[in-house]
């Protein structure tokens, strides 16, 4: 009995050596994937989108009545500054043109002639012969057909320079972009003939998300591209930023635009280039789906003891930032050169062997 007992309890440290054995050669060394953690700029590029608007849109007009004689641009054209866009047929203005000089002649031989009396005038009151009463009398006529020269020399300047609103002259360089008025048409001053967009006045307004507003600041850069003008970027700069939400949230952007060409119109669509956080320090960035919960707290697990591949799982526990599109900010727990394991997060465990 005594030698039964004693090769039942062989035979169960038989068995239980060989199941010590058979766990240990069976040992799962799990593979993960990582990154080593590297502090670096927080700078990234954000789009945003809006439309052009001209600054300079307008409508030209002429500034007195009368028929539109001729219009001579084409819609689409490009005009430089000075040139003749329009013509009125304004006859009043030229008659009243002649009439002023007419009248300027008149006032130049009427002061011709009292001039001549009073010259005459003059002897004759030197020798005695005249009073002193008519003497003076002859020199305020005098005065006065000189006077009546300056205000008729005036008036023909002021009906030359109303004559010349018969024509409407480009403000600047820019472009024709429709015609409002048809030539015979009769207008009265103010009437629209031509709508008109300077070419150097273009600018993008663009619509920020609450967001991102106070990531940007008046003066700096963005790259804008229009949907119409295939592969082509515009230079620009931040020139106004407004202070009201206007709609879903964000807020209007106006940006000079520097490298403007006849291309850029009014109403297109566009986008602009920012680099946000630019001027921020470093920061460090881990993919976001590398940290999990627990308890409330985030963490992360990283990879120590490595040797030929192999390494220990640590537990981290670290306090997260801002989301930055697929990763976030970390503000502490993680170190330089850590070696963080980014696939298999679920899978490990504090000590767990791995395989990298």
């Amino acid at each position: 009995m005594k030698k039964l007992f004693l090769i039942t309890i062989s035979a169960i440290f038989a068995i239980t050596g060989t199941s010590c054995a058979i766990n240990k050669s069976q040992e799962i060394i799990r593979p993960v994937e990582y990154i080593i953690v590297k502090s670096g700029s927080n700078a990234s590029d954000k789009v945003f989108f809006g439309y052009l608007k001209s600054s300079s849109l307008t409508d030209l007009s002429f500034q007195i009545e009368g028929t539109l004689k001729k219009i001579y641009v084409s819609e689409g054209q490009t005009v430089s500054k000075g040139q003749i866009i329009a013509e009125l047929d304004a006859p009043l203005y030229h008659i009243q043109v002649q009439e002023a000089q007419y009248a300027l002649s008149d006032a130049v031989i009427q002061y011709q002639n009292a001039k001549s009396y009073y010259d005459r005038i003059k002897k004759l009151h030197a020798a005695g012969g005249i009073s002193d009463n008519d003497t003076d009398n002859a020199k305020t006529k005098m005065e006065s057909a000189n006077y009546q020269i300056q205000i008729a020399r005036e008036k023909l300047n002021y009906m030359v320079h109303r004559s010349g609103y018969r024509w409407i002259y480009a403000p600047s360089d820019g472009i024709i972009l429709s015609k409002a008025a048809s030539e015979q048409q009769y207008l009265n001053p103010g009437a629209p003939v031509v709508q008109f967009q300077g070419i150097k006045d273009v600018e993008a307004y663009i619509f920020v998300s609450q967001n991102y507003i106070n990531k940007i600041k008046c003066t700096d850069s963005a790259k804008v591209k229009v949907d119409a003008i295939k592969d082509k970027i515009f230079d620009a700069q931040v020139k106004e930023i407004s202070q009201t939400s206007l709609e879903q949230l964000s807020y209007r952007v106006k940006l000079k635009i520097f490298n403007q060409t006849t291309e850029l119109k009014d109403g297109m669509s566009a986008s602009a280039n920012f680099e946000i956080n630019k001027n921020e320090k470093d920061t460090m960035l881990i993919p976001i789906n590398s940290i999990i919960k627990e308890g409330g707290r985030s963490i992360v697990y990283t990879i120590i003891k490595r040797n030929n591949n192999y390494g220990i799982i640590k537990k981290n526990f670290v306090e997260t930032g801002e989301l930055n599109g697929n990763s976030v900010v970390i503000k502490s727990g993680l170190n330089d050169g850590d070696y963080l394991v980014t696939r298999g997060v679920s899978e490990v465990q504090e000590g767990q062997r791995v395989k990298y």
